[in-house]
């Protein structure tokens, strides 16, 4: 009687049965006891399996969203560094505006002495360098303006491109979890409705 139920063959002989169909009837409910312990173990299993290959599906497009995140950086680093060198191209010019200045400053020191006899020369180069001046600050002020225009459009779209693009993950994300979520609680529902039919088999 090592497999048998102790109380259910107990009672059994209490109610009248041979001591055969008592034994026979508890070793069978012993049976019947192991098998279901056996099956709810088996449902444990799947279900942990099930639990660790959703957890590393989560993981896996949590990894993809944080890639995802990384090169949007990388862009907006990118556009930034543009930013950056069409402000040292319009230094540069700048800084030829300075040089061209100070040529004009040498060229009126070294010719201080015959200036009288070159007034006349000079006033024409200052006129010309003057209109000169004015020609280069009204291109440099254009192409600046166009140069900002384009940034500023360029920046609110990658802005704009970012901000869907991270709604859009988010969305999927939630929209994920939502799935996991009802296939776990739909496979809950199916282990708690296969237990309860085995209750009701054993009953």
């Amino acid at each position: 009687m090592s497999t048998m139920i102790s109380e259910v063959y107990t009672a059994f002989k209490a109610a009248g049965v041979t001591e055969q169909e008592a034994r026979q009837a508890a070793e069978a409910l012993s049976a019947e006891n192991l098998a279901t312990r056996n099956i709810i173990a088996e449902y444990k299993r799947d279900l942990i399996a099930s639990i660790t290959a959703l957890k590393q599906e989560i993981s896996g497009q949590i990894d993809r969203v944080w890639q995802a995140i990384s090169d949007l950086r990388q862009e907006v680093s990118d556009v930034r560094q543009e930013v950056s060198d069409l402000r040292q191209e319009v230094s540069g010019v700048r800084q030829e505006v300075s040089d061209v200045r100070q040529e004009v400053s040498d060229v009126r020191q070294e010719n201080s002495s015959t200036r009288q006899d070159l007034s006349s020369e000079i006033a024409s180069a200052r006129q010309d360098l003057s209109s000169e001046i004015a020609s280069t600050r009204q291109d440099l002020s254009s192409e600046i303006a166009s140069v900002r225009k384009d940034l500023s459009g360029e920046i609110a779209s990658v802005r704009k491109d970012l901000s869907g693009e991270i709604a859009s993950v988010r969305q999927e994300v939630v929209e994920f979890r939502q799935e996991i979520t009802t296939e776990v609680a739909g496979i809950r529902l199916e282990m708690t409705r296969e237990i309860a039919g085995v209750r009701l088999e054993i009953a």
